[in-house]
């Protein structure tokens, strides 16, 4: 039975082993910058960037357009022979007197008589009024079908074509930089929840060293209750002390437990996903060497949208200037149309607008843009240049608060084995070896603490300098 208990315990051991990852931080954060919904979704922006600059690459090839319509009209189209019938029957009757009075005179070498004239006048008005229709006659059908090909070729855009794949460009710019921020913030949090899970493991582990010690110290009093030395309440004293440790370590397992949750979340993995950190607290507190913050990624930002902002203003400049196309058009279906038109046709078509009250404002509005990007990045230098001297100070001064807490704790410890020594003589009770006990985790509690503070500030000194993932050299 004892091999077979023995065996299972082996096989338990390793299956925890093999199923339960082990994640440094350099990993997390190398997970969390593939998985996370922020991070992916500035991938996403940054693809959609790309797409948009490879099209506006074709933004000065001809565009060719199929034009087809049906048309129905409320009437045929027709002619208004009514109204010129007057100067037509008008004109006729005098073409006619003329013709009549050149033949005669050609013939004898006199003109008609008027009354001869007049005669013809009024003879060839009645006759042409007789024969001319009273009516108004139909040229079209009321529907007709018509389709052609029309190709339009931009020769000069007065600079627009260029400037919309410059904004283009700015914009893919914008997304890498705005990609670059996701990722360092991710890295920041990613490694602020490491941080402090690497708090929970030291002080869960000093958890059971002080519970083991509380125990110890019960299984003495019991001892000492059984010898009559003490009275019961001392070892109540022991008992509640032992029960207070092992709820404290119940407590730090759960806030484990769920910082874990939130770290899993955090790199985009299943929340019942078996994720096991023990790596604890460095309680070695090196400082960096302090550089100025030139690769922040806000800052980065920033000038990548001050570009856009300048880009913009050559594009509203350019709509002032005119636009000069080529086109064409081939009609290959117009049998139907009132009027037949030339089956093909090309030219050069100008458009310039030449007043438009909007433009002004436009031109001032996209130069204040740029003018408000250059403000925010001066106001964004200051506060990463402020963040960072603070950040500096805050190392230096934690980096001396926990050499002092560790020398205090390092006392604790030597108080609570005197005490300990002590009540073994007789020379103090077990609530004092409790106290000591308690007094020694407390001084532990505000060390880790100390170091927790300070690897904060570390990896958010990397943070504003725009360095996050430096923190991995300081927490393996």
């Amino acid at each position: 039975m004892s091999i077979k208990k023995i065996s299972v315990s082996l096989f338990l051991m390793l299956s925890a082993k093999i199923f339960c990852q082990q994640f440094s931080l350099q990993y997390c954060i190398e997970k969390a910058q593939q998985n996370n919904a922020v991070v992916k979704l500035a991938e996403q922006s940054l693809e959609t960037r790309q797409k948009l600059l490879a099209s506006s690459k074709n933004n000065g090839l001809p565009k060719l357009d199929l034009l087809a319509g049906y048309n129905y009209i409320g009437e045929p189209l027709r002619v208004n022979l009514q109204q010129v019938k007057d100067g037509v029957v008008e004109g006729s009757a005098n073409q006619a007197v003329y013709s009549a009075n050149t033949v005669y005179q050609q013939i004898t070498g006199n003109p008609l008589s008027q009354q001869v004239q007049n005669v013809i006048y009024q003879t060839s008005k009645d006759i042409i009024s007789a024969v001319y229709p009273n009516y108004n006659p139909e040229i079209t059908k009321q529907s007709y079908f018509l389709a052609g090909l029309v190709i339009r070729q931009p020769i000069y855009l007065g600079g627009k074509l260029k400037s919309s794949r410059r904004l283009s460009e700015e914009q893919v710019k914008s997304g890498e930089a705005n990609l670059e921020s996701s990722k360092d913030l991710t890295a920041y949090n990613i490694a602020l929840q490491y941080i402090q899970v690497m708090y929970l493991n030291s002080m869960i582990d000093k958890q059971k060293s002080s519970l083991e010690s509380l125990q110890k110290n019960e299984a003495y009093a019991g001892n000492l209750l059984k010898a009559e030395i003490i009275p019961p309440y001392q070892k109540n004293w022991a008992d509640i002390a032992r029960m207070q440790g092992e709820t404290n370590l119940k407590s730090l397992t759960t806030e484990k437990e769920n910082a874990l949750f939130i770290l899993k979340d955090m790199m985009g993995l299943p929340l019942d996903e078996p994720v096991e950190i023990d790596q604890k607290l460095n309680e070695s507190a090196e400082a960096p060497a302090f550089s100025s913050a030139t690769d922040n990624a806000d800052l980065k930002l920033l000038q990548s949208k001050k570009a856009e902002a300048e880009t913009g203003v050559d594009i509203t400049k350019s709509l002032s200037r005119p636009n000069v196309f080529a086109i064409g058009n081939v009609q290959f279906f117009r049998k139907d149309l009132p009027v037949i038109t030339p089956p093909w046709l090309i030219g050069l078509e100008l458009q310039w607008t030449l007043f438009d009250p909007e433009r002004r404002s436009k031109n001032l509005a996209s130069q204040s843009l740029v003018k408000e990007a250059d403000l925010l990045i001066e106001q964004k230098q200051k506060s990463v240049n402020l963040a960072t001297k603070i950040a500096e100070n805050k190392l230096i001064s934690l980096k001396q608060q926990s050499k002092t807490l560790d020398t205090s704790r390092k006392q604790a410890y030597e108080t609570t084995a005197m005490i300990t020594k002590r009540m073994e003589n007789s020379l103090s009770s077990v609530k004092d070896v409790n106290d000591a006990l308690q007094l020694q985790y407390e001084t532990e509690k505000l060390y880790y603490t100390s170091l927790v503070a300070y690897q904060t500030a570390l990896a958010t000194y990397f943070y504003i300098t725009g360095n996050p993932e430096n923190i991995t050299t300081y927490i393996p």
